[in-house]
């Protein structure tokens, strides 16, 4: 295996999928399991003073090699990616993860081809719950209030429920809530933790309106100038690791949700005081029912031809709807 040195941009340093996941892989486990003969350095986007929504587009102009991005924080045509993780798609993380699985070549298939960007893996934060300011009952409580929500999809869930939605990156929630811009935020159970959200949120409901999935990718040049030992090496330690993060994401949504609302166990959060408002039935049937009729369909009108075709053909058939456009 030839010597080989990489740079790599990795999510968010203050949540555990960087701290516990992507910064020992690149920095330990590479040069370690290697013999030294590939290194690696890793800088969480957040640290070079990104927001999150630049890394395709630096990763398709050759400025970033390998690097980690929320799929929802793709360009406004990157209608495929939103595919993975339509509103309400996967109630827990057994369905997200399958679902990833049968839709992963199309979404390297499309990246390849519109970014030159390779999938290297996909993997999930935890459960996207609500965290608002004044108490609701249900998910039709959201009717009249701004929401800051993270995908066009969960944006048009929460409009269809008569809210309005503001789209803007993890790490402006806090200060938008705080300064009154925003009633309610969805965000991961232990993320929104981490970003202690509970200091200015006191009402917690966890139905999940998704998983905020991100996408390891490496620019498909880059990629192809490495020596076929070291993309084989790099792909089985990514495999593994991706493994990891997808086993810990459902410890982490009980997790969030125990700190949040300061019940045991909370190993991983700071105690908050926050009020679990229960689910229930009937909620979880308008989710799925708002995710049939609205957002599969204004998903599907926005992509074309192909791209539900390859929808309907990989995730539709595996959890039972058909998109239309």
């Amino acid at each position: 295996m030839p010597r080989t040195h990489l740079k790599v941009v990795g999510s968010w340093d203050f949540l555990s999928q960087f701290r516990n996941y992507e910064e020992p892989f690149w920095s330990k486990s590479v040069p370690e399991k290697s013999a030294g003969q590939v290194t690696a350095e890793i800088t969480a986007f957040n640290k070079l003073g990104l927001k999150g929504t630049e890394i395709i587009r630096l990763m398709k102009l050759g400025a970033v090699d390998f690097g980690t991005m929320v799929l929802a924080y793709g360009t406004d045509s990157d209608v495929e990616g939103e595919g993975a993780d339509l509103a309400g798609l996967s109630p827990d993380v057994t369905t997200a993860r399958a679902v990833v699985k049968v839709y992963t070549p199309v979404l390297d298939q499309f990246f390849q081809k519109t970014h030159g960007i390779k999938v290297l893996g996909v993997w999930p934060y935890p459960a996207q719950i609500l965290f608002c300011k004044s108490r609701l009952s249900s998910i039709a409580d959201l009717k009249g209030r701004k929401v800051r929500v993270g995908t066009r999809p969960v944006g048009e869930l929460v409009e269809a429920l008569g809210g309005v939605s503001v789209n803007i990156p993890f790490g402006e929630a806090y200060a938008a809530i705080r300064d009154g811009a925003i009633d309610c935020a969805v965000t991961g159970a232990l993320p929104g933790n981490a970003a202690k959200l509970p200091e200015i949120t006191q009402y917690l409901y966890v139905l999940p309106m998704g998983w905020s999935m991100a996408m390891q990718g490496v620019n498909q040049q880059t990629w192809d100038r490495l020596d076929p030992a070291v993309q084989r090496y790099l792909m089985a330690g990514l495999d593994e690791m991706n493994s990891a993060i997808w086993s810990v994401a459902a410890s982490e949504t009980e997790e969030g949700i125990n700190c949040n609302t300061g019940h045991d166990p909370c190993t991983r959060g700071i105690r908050g005081k926050m009020t679990l408002i229960p689910v229930s039935d009937s909620d979880r049937k308008l989710l799925r029912k708002v995710l049939s009729e609205v957002v599969i369909r204004r998903w599907a009108q926005r992509c074309s031809n192909e791209c539900v075709d390859n929808w309907n053909r990989t995730v539709g058939k595996l959890v039972g709807l058909t998109a239309r456009r």
